[in-house]
């Protein structure tokens, strides 16, 4: 299926536009806003083959759409997976990114990438497939590598420095949950798990919120995901934690069935 991108969205104009590619298991959403014009925005899913190994899968999609090839304002590729971790920018090295990424995970065949994170003095330091990040590094002009979670770290944070209690937000979408945990700003944890049902959901928001020693009627919850995966999480969660609320992202233009990290991808890049 072709995308429905932009009926504005050609060759000629796309320098206007800053696109999301966002690689997940079995597929890739294609994204774009133009910053100057809030409501000139486009998302679209697109499923890859499965028979296939996933980066020939996603070299077909490449070359069956020349809108990849565009000249665009700016190009991110979004990566959507759990291995990544938080460091202090005050104590990261560089040269020992790779070190790192060696001992939190142990698989190999991952291309070892960090994103600044400023607003939380730190680095976001990430892997990516090695054999996707090369060909995506020679099919797209001057891309930009970030992780599914900074962006919504970087919202988070901003909402929580107006708020005197602690706050837990949660990111739920395809069986994924990003949590981060905030104290008027400053980051007291984050981590993602694999959620297969609402009983995982419930047992790692309470286990946290259990862990960071949040108080159970001050302190807030917000969940960000689409409107029923909410309404039956927040039904479940109030039988705990009373101050359950849907994050509200500060894009009203957004299409509606973005996953989380896309809406702060549109929110943070406009």
């Amino acid at each position: 299926m072709y995308p429905r991108v932009s009926d504005t969205l050609t060759s000629a104009n796309a320098g206007k536009y800053t696109v999301s590619i966002r690689l997940r298991p079995g597929g890739l959403s294609f994204a774009g806003v133009n910053p100057d014009d809030r409501a000139d925005l486009f998302f679209e899913e697109i499923a890859l083959d499965r028979k296939k190994p996933y980066v020939q899968a996603l070299k077909d999609t490449f070359f069956s759409h020349a809108f990849f090839t565009y000249s665009f304002r700016q190009v991110f590729v979004l990566c959507v997976n759990r291995r990544y971790t938080v460091v202090p920018a005050s104590v990261f090295v560089e040269k020992q990114k790779d070190e790192l990424m060696s001992f939190a995970f142990s698989s190999s065949g991952y291309r070892t990438l960090c994103e600044p994170a400023d607003d939380l003095e730190a680095k976001i330091v990430f892997g990516m497939q090695s054999d996707v990040y090369e060909f995506c590094s020679r099919s797209l002009l001057r891309p930009r590598y970030a992780h599914a979670v900074t962006r919504l770290l970087s919202l988070w944070r901003k909402q929580s420095l107006t708020c005197l209690p602690k706050q837990q937000y949660v990111a739920l979408h395809e069986g994924v949950m990003y949590a981060a945990c905030f104290d008027r700003g400053a980051l007291c944890f984050v981590n993602s798990f694999n959620c297969e049902d609402m009983a995982d959901v419930l047992y790692y928001t309470l286990y946290i919120w259990k862990q960071v020693g949040m108080e159970q009627l001050h302190d807030e919850l917000y969940i960000a995901t689409d409107a029923a995966t909410y309404e039956k999480v927040s039904v479940e969660l109030k039988e705990y934690v009373p101050n359950v609320r849907a994050f509200v992202f500060p894009w009203p233009e957004a299409p509606s069935g973005a996953p989380p990290d896309v809406m702060a991808f549109f929110a943070c890049e406009s």
